[in-house]
């Protein structure tokens, strides 16, 4: 009956509902203890690492935890909270942070309400990135920080509740989401009895969650979500309501609650005082280091993740209820600050109160009643390869400091709206001279072979490989020969990261194409990292890590790709990426590769293949890297627990003749690394046993011998093999096996040969 009573009033109380104003000296609530009573506060990794363990430990997947900002120093302009984040990547979008221009001075104030919503209109959207879990996934976050909420008759704790719908472009689908964390102290934990009902999944100390519907859509359609707060039966409440229309049919409701346990102990006289949103440009919320704001903003599928968006014809408003409806809030950033969830590449207008998203630079800045200039300019025009890098910089030189990337179109094509100020541009691609331009020109890059490798070698069609190859047409008689001359670092401009260390950029990506590619005697993709990004910079000092990396290789949908004697296939992931596919070379929803011959000097992930048949793995050498232990002798990452050779997430693929010398050699569970859920992945870890001069032919390429020279081939080296067959990594390779491992006889046991390998 109480829930019954909890819908109806969640669709009646928007009528009564009213907003207050207040001045600039009006006191925001008072920090008090967590609801654990956990006095202490957590480093910011320890703290993210720590979620992601109880998440495993639960079997929730990442997607459903949006992380709070746990990075974010606050930030002020004047003496006024400004956005946290200074540069992208970034919760993009539109940010109200209880601020406003008055006479060219920006100044701050509270404003409260009982319910926030956002409107989203989405023309078309694209996004792409591989590592988060969701690699054509974003999602629309309305974030919002609940005061008053009563708990044991205090009225003086602070909850931040997010309504998210997790779009996929691939699938065309939203699924809801909700989750509410505890900012009442520094510690932000929940405890188990913070709720009188609720229609979700309390996973103390951590945080609410909540699943909701999964909806088909087509572009266009426009989404609303809504934060809604009330009292039902004397307790503090939230809703979590939405509305789609697409293809002309509206399909709405409210489907998560949660109500507090505020009058528990309490006389039967006692009533919840009525719970507020707040937005401020004075107070901070008790967590010391996250503001009050109303948000709407594009974002990574959880987890702290990013996302890059290549292109996106969209609107949003933020509104909030006032005493005669809802409103658009009064001013306006392009950007959150509560959430860790970032993307990159979307430039955000604006005209009035109206955000307009387009592909483009990602900077911050103040929008409408902010600063005093409302003027804007629209940038157009082509860079041709079409697959080169642009950046756009503030001021009439280019700085990297600032600069922030643009995506360009399959054809080359780059349009973009920015406040009307000084900007220039950069393209650049790897054996081509890069050219400083003015944002509005067309740019043709010269080919010049002697820049060698010194940007990423991206490839979103066929067409586009031509353009980072040496010779070849793609065939499987003349395939491509890719680009493989580096002389100097990969570009400072390429060392992006989000505040969880998500790298915005890998080093070779080949997306949707099916063309023959070898990739043969590959550099190492070096990386060395700048001053030029903060938040990485304070990651390596605090956690002694290499100031430099190399990058990765992503294959999705990619086909009929060897990757064929490269000796320095590495790179580390930071320990916030655990639980994400992450790995020096990630193959994804692809056929028929090759992976044969080269040396994998690993750090923390190998290999990993997710839903990919037909890949063979032959041939190569996963070590662990000298750059394992940093200089206090403790491993640098921890990803896996500890350096991994290959982690198998597919079905159908060939692994042999390979020296696994890690410290985890294999692993291929029995559950997606997507979605959580049990799976069965069947594989050949070895050949039949047969004598090692006999030649099989993948892609064109001979493949014969024994690794450590044995005059059999079968299965693999395995430096932990004890004997056991099937060989499974003490049962980490949860079916099947190696049946037919390769082992030093009593003869030459230790000797490391290369006879016999082709």
């Amino acid at each position: 009956m109480k829930k019954l009573l909890a819908i109806v009033v969640a669709i009646i109380f928007v009528a009564l509902a009213f907003a207050v104003v207040s001045s600039q000296g009006t006191t925001a609530p008072a920090a008090t203890p967590a609801v654990s009573h956990q006095s202490t506060q957590q480093n910011s990794d320890s703290r993210l690492l720590a979620i992601e363990k109880k998440l495993e430990e639960k079997g929730i997947p990442l997607k459903y935890a949006s992380i709070p900002a746990f990075y974010n120093n606050i930030t002020r302009d004047n003496g006024v909270i400004a956005p946290s984040y200074q540069s992208a990547p970034a919760p993009m979008g539109i940010g109200f942070y209880g601020t406003q221009n008055e006479s060219g001075k920006l100044v701050g104030y509270n404003l409260t309400t009982p319910s926030v919503m956002a409107s989203i209109g989405i023309q078309n959207m694209s996004q792409f990135y591989l590592l988060n879990d969701g690699p054509t996934s974003e999602t629309f976050q309305l974030n919002s920080v609940l005061t008053n909420v009563t708990l044991f008759g205090n009225s003086t704790y602070t909850f931040w509740t997010q309504n998210v719908a997790f779009y996929s472009e691939r699938t065309q689908t939203i699924q809801f989401l909700t989750n509410i964390w505890n900012f009442s102290s520094p510690a932000v934990t929940i405890s188990s009895n913070v709720f009188h009902s609720d229609d979700g999944i309390l996973c103390a100390p951590t945080f609410y969650y909540a699943i909701g519907p999964t909806i088909h859509v087509t572009t266009p359609f426009s989404l609303n979500l809504y934060l809604n707060s009330t009292v039902v039966d004397r307790d503090s409440a939230v809703f979590f309501n939405y509305s789609i229309t697409s293809d002309n049919h509206v399909q709405s409701g409210s489907y998560d609650y949660a109500i507090f346990n505020s009058t528990y102990g309490q006389p039967s006289t006692f009533t919840a005082k009525a719970p507020e949103y707040l937005a401020s440009g004075t107070q901070i919320t008790p967590t010391g280091y996250i503001p009050y704001d109303f948000e709407i903003m594009v974002g990574g599928p959880g987890g702290g993740s990013t996302t890059s968006i290549y292109n996106v014809n969209a609107t949003m408003n933020l509104r909030y209820m006032g005493s005669s409806g809802y409103v658009n809030v009064p001013s306006a950033y392009d950007v959150g600050s509560e959430t860790g969830e970032t993307s990159e590449g979307v430039a955000v207008s604006w005209d009035n109160d109206t955000a307009y998203l387009t592909p483009g630079p990602s900077f911050i800045y103040g929008m409408w009643n902010i600063y005093g200039s409302n003027a804007m300019t629209h940038y157009s025009g082509t860079v041709a390869p079409s697959n080169a890098f642009m950046f756009v910089s503030t001021g009439n030189t280019f700085n990297a400091s600032n600069a922030q990337w643009a995506p360009l179109s399959l054809s080359g094509k780059y349009s973009f709206t920015l406040p009307s100020g000084q900007y220039t541009a950069q393209a650049l691609l790897s054996n081509y001279m890069n050219a400083y331009f003015m944002p509005g020109q067309n740019v043709s890059l010269n080919h010049d072979y002697n820049m060698g490798i010194y940007t990423p070698l991206y490839a979103f069609d066929n067409a586009q490989i031509a353009n980072i190859s040496l010779y070849g047409n793609g065939t499987a008689g003349n395939p491509y020969i890719m680009d493989n001359y580096q002389i100097m670092p990969i570009s400072s401009l390429f060392e992006g990261f989000n505040d969880f260390a998500f790298p915005v950029f890998a080093g070779v990506l080949l997306h949707n194409t099916n063309a023959s590619v070898v990739m043969k005697n590959m550099p190492s993709l070096f990386i060395q990292y700048t001053s030029q990004n903060p938040a990485y910079t304070s990651y390596v000092s605090d956690y002694d890590l290499p100031g430099y990396n190399f990058l990765n290789y992503e294959l999705y949908n990619a086909s009929n790709v060897t990757i064929w004697k490269s000796n320095d296939i590495s790179g580390y992931f930071a320990s916030a990426l655990t639980g994400f596919p992450v790995g020096n070379l990630v193959i994804w929803n692809s056929t028929n590769d090759l992976v044969g011959s080269n040396l994998f000097n690993v750090m923390d992930s190998g290999m990993l293949i997710y839903k990919s048949p037909n890949v063979t793995v032959w041939g190569n050498y996963f070590v662990n890297a000298p750059q394992t232990y940093n200089s206090t002798f403790e491993q640098v990452t921890d990803i896996w627990g500890a350096p991994l050779g290959i982690a198998e997430y597919s079905s159908g693929d060939t692994i042999y003749n390979n020296f696994f010398d890690t410290t985890l050699t294999a692993y291929s569970p029995n559950t997606s690394i997507y979605s959580g859920n049990p799976a069965v992945y069947i594989n050949m870890w070895n050949i039949t046993k047969q004598p090692a001069y006999i030649t099989h032919y993948v892609n064109g390429f001979a493949l014969r011998g024994s690794i450590i020279g044995t005059h059999y081939q079968g299965g693999n080296y395995w430096n932990n093999f004890n004997g056991t067959i099937p060989y499974t990594n003490n049962g980490l390779i949860a079916y099947g096996g190696d049946y037919a491992p390769l082992y030093y006889n009593i003869f030459f046991y230790g000797i490391f040969s290369h006879r016999g390998m082709m």
